[in-house]
């Protein structure tokens, strides 16, 4: 009966795991660096527009909320309400 290597992958397979964790770990630090820079370019908008502000994320999970004369709207889903 064969004995079941404990111990995980080896050889190829695991050189190839290995580059393609770094892989994902460099497109994940990309993407948390273009989420921080779309940040700063909202802020910048919103400091801009002067009657403007961004709430907190919409129910619909795709947006943050913007609010203005009084009106929370989610330019995604276009819910709106009157405050």
């Amino acid at each position: 009966m064969r004995r079941r290597n404990r111990a995980g992958p080896s050889g190829p397979f695991r050189r190839s795991l290995s580059r393609e964790l770094a892989e994902f770990e460099d497109e994940l630090e990309k993407t948390k660096q273009h989420v921080v820079q779309l940040e700063n370019t909202l802020r910048g908008v919103v400091r801009d527009a002067n009657d403007i502000s961004v709430g907190g994320p919409c129910s619909c999970g795709e947006s943050l909320l913007l609010i203005r004369q009084r009106v929370i709207y989610c330019p995604q889903c276009e819910y709106k309400r009157t405050i």
